[in-house]
């Protein structure tokens, strides 16, 4: 939920800071593949989890540090805005990837169902937390700054998928280390 939020969140926001909208709108969308890729090459070196809980934690910073650095150029804020959205959009990725993989297999799908649905709903969240920019300019982006370092760390108590057999019953799931 947190990583859809954070993802549609920054992408909407985007039109809404300094300097030109369109090309503010390019870049944050332009870092995807990059971030795409980067995620592909971290989940096979490392595993599923330990980037996801970097990137989460990565991106949750930089929009929160993104509210702070407001003197001198428009350029340092959206850096790191367009930098909190290369790792949110690697995140997003890879967390779609963890989730089907630490489901039994007997509920792999109602799993999924369930995280997709969960995504959504943050997707549907994402704009109206933006609204609240109209009464603190720097909420919206510390809100999701703040959720997405929570569920990085939330991350880190679930199992590591990596090299294992995948839980095909809840009593794999249980045995299964985290």
């Amino acid at each position: 939920m947190v990583c859809s939020m954070l993802y549609y969140g920054v992408s909407l926001n985007s039109v809404d800071m300094a300097g030109n909208r369109y090309l503010n709108f390019l870049l944050m969308h332009v870092v995807e593949f990059p971030s795409m890729v980067t995620s592909y090459y971290l989940c096979k070196r490392f595993g599923h989890r330990k980037p996801t809980t970097f990137c989460m934690m990565f991106s949750g910073l930089n929009c929160i540090v993104s509210n702070f650095v407001t003197k001198g150029s428009f350029w340092f804020p959206l850096i790191l805005v367009i930098l909190g959205k290369f790792g949110i959009a690697a995140a997003f990725a890879s967390v779609y990837l963890l989730s089907a993989e630490i489901f039994p297999t007997v509920v792999r799908a109602n799993g999924l169902g369930v995280a997709s649905v969960s995504a959504r709903i943050g997707g549907i969240i994402a704009p109206f937390i933006l609204q609240l920019s109209a009464y603190i300019k720097w909420l919206p982006l510390s809100i999701y700054g703040v959720l997405s370092v929570m569920s990085g760390m939330l991350l880190l108590l679930l199992p590591e998928p990596k090299d294992k057999d995948l839980p095909q019953t809840f009593e794999d799931l249980e045995n299964w280390e985290t």
